[in-house]
């Protein structure tokens, strides 16, 4: 783990057992300590409430702001506002394993608890798999017209014109 990514750890076990809140600015410059990051540029806002109890720990992520995203289509940029939250158990066991999306299972006598990879992932997996601009409530694109417009000029079919060639060669299948 890099040193900038120490702000993410949380050291659970001096906290008090109830609730306790973490809130995290995320930008472009923590989607850069990850490699290979679908995410480039970023504004977002982390809210975690952690809540501690002697068996789990139950953290809850709400998660707010944009990604800038560059559309499929006309290639500009756009923010893609994000909003949702996620829930993550973390139960106390014999060696570190993941037991499923929502619960992860930590060795007992771990006191530190790192979560900028759960925060990474969580937005990472709001990038859709084609990205494109939203349409206004009047429903017209917020892609760029003229890049629309060529788009449109060079999706124009040809005519439809026979080589000769194959013209000829049919004349071997038909005999």
């Amino acid at each position: 783990m890099t040193d900038s990514l120490n702000k993410y750890s949380i050291p659970f076990a001096g906290l008090a057992e109830g609730s306790h809140r973490f809130e995290y600015e995320i930008d472009d410059s923590f989607f850069e300590l990850f490699d290979h990051s679908v995410v480039h540029h970023a504004k977002v806002r982390v809210e975690l409430d952690f809540i501690k109890s002697a068996t789990v720990l139950t953290l809850v992520f709400r998660i707010r702001g944009h990604i800038t995203m560059t559309c499929d289509r006309c290639l500009d940029d756009f923010d893609m506002p994000v909003d949702f939250s996620q829930t993550l158990l973390v139960r106390f066991g014999d060696e570190a394993r993941e037991e499923s999306d929502d619960v992860i299972v930590i060795p007992h006598g771990e006191l530190v608890l790192d979560v900028s990879q759960h925060i990474y992932e969580y937005i990472s997996l709001q990038v859709p798999m084609r990205a494109v601009h939203p349409e206004d409530e009047n429903g017209v694109s917020g892609c760029d017209p003229e890049v629309i417009r060529k788009l449109n000029e060079g999706s124009q079919a040809p005519e439809e014109t026979t080589d000769p060639r194959w013209e000829a060669l049919k004349k071997f299948r038909e005999t």
